[in-house]
């Protein structure tokens, strides 16, 4: 099990851990995690993006609830961009059929990917927030990230972790 102190811990812990965010939340919570879908759904590039494609350019539009599967407890809230003519087919149809989080998936299609953090500038949320904490300001830390495989931008996602994570950071 993974001990984070307090908040700012959290956001050092994450930035030092080479694995994915699914396999430090289960370390974190001491379960295992599944991704509960909110929003699926094609959308167009704009002229200026971090993931270097043209405008217009097909992207999954994608926001997902990390969850307990035990306890049913949400954890994180996370919205994705994601080039899905950069990665697999199998990537894309487990994604979209399966409760499997990003990570999860990248590691089990065998997808070795590299992440860069982005400016707090580039975060994006839909104009109708899809999670009510998040909405109202309800999560510990924010943070936004590209991911890059073979040096592409194939994603980029903004994940919230939620206050429900507060009993696993103990008080220093």
């Amino acid at each position: 099990m993974v001990r984070v102190a307090n908040p700012l811990a959290l956001r050092a812990a994450l930035d030092r851990t080479s694995g994915t965010v699914t396999d430090f939340l289960e370390q974190l919570v001491g379960e295992d995690i599944d991704a509960h879908a909110r929003h699926h759904e094609m959308t167009g590039a704009h002229t200026s993006n971090d993931l270097r494609v043209e405008d217009s350019e097909p992207l999954l539009h994608r926001a997902a609830t990390l969850r307990g599967r035990v306890s049913g407890s949400s954890y994180v809230y996370a919205e994705s961009l994601i080039v899905t003519s950069r990665l697999p087919e199998g990537f894309c149809h487990r994604l979209e059929t399966s409760i499997d989080p990003i990570g999860r998936i990248l590691d089990e299609v065998g997808i070795t990917v590299t992440r860069e953090d982005l400016a707090e500038s580039v975060r994006f949320i839909v104009s109708q927030p899809w999670n009510v904490d998040v909405a109202a300001g309800n999560y510990l830390l924010a943070r936004t990230y590209r991911i890059d495989f073979e040096q592409t931008p194939v994603m980029i996602i903004t994940e919230w972790f939620l206050s429900t994570l507060i009993p696993f950071l103990p008080v220093a």
